[in-house]
């Protein structure tokens, strides 16, 4: 994310009937530029911005007693949805993605009504595990 690129994020858009299941890129890049530990990333396909990936770290705490990198955010514009970005996104994320040596999970939430997301995370390992994030019911784990 930069100077050059963060409007274009914000205006990104997913469907009406998506907008429950992901907050929208401005709260996102506005946590990101307040809150220590949280990595924003645009998603481009062919030179043009076409979605937004965002992971955060948590250190362990009472309410959760393990140190995690989670992926927060992970939304496709729609217009260039169904197009195999968002795997293909994920797929590249987890490739590269390089955590502190000691942490050793990479956790993620959807919401339980996103069947599309829920079948994406599966389909890369990820388990539903009935942690309860925020209104999220589904937490993921992949150890890295």
């Amino acid at each position: 994310m930069s100077k050059h690129n963060y409007m274009t994020v914000v205006d990104l858009k997913v469907h009406p009937n998506q907008e429950d299941f992901v907050a929208p890129n401005s709260l996102s890049l506005l946590e990101a530029a307040y809150e220590d530990q949280k990595y924003p990333f645009a998603i481009y396909k062919d030179g043009t911005v076409v979605g937004f990936l965002m992971c955060s770290y948590y250190p362990a705490d009472d309410a959760y007693p393990v140190d995690s990198w989670w992926l927060e955010r992970l939304m496709v514009d729609k217009a260039h949805q169904g197009k195999g970005i968002g795997r293909e996104a994920l797929t590249l994320f987890l490739k590269e993605f390089k955590p502190d040596e000691q942490v050793t999970e990479l956790r993620i939430g959807a919401d339980p009504k996103n069947e599309w997301a829920i079948k994406l995370y599966e389909s890369f390992g990820f388990k539903k595990e009935g942690v309860v994030e925020d209104e999220n019911v589904y937490a993921g784990k992949w150890t890295i």
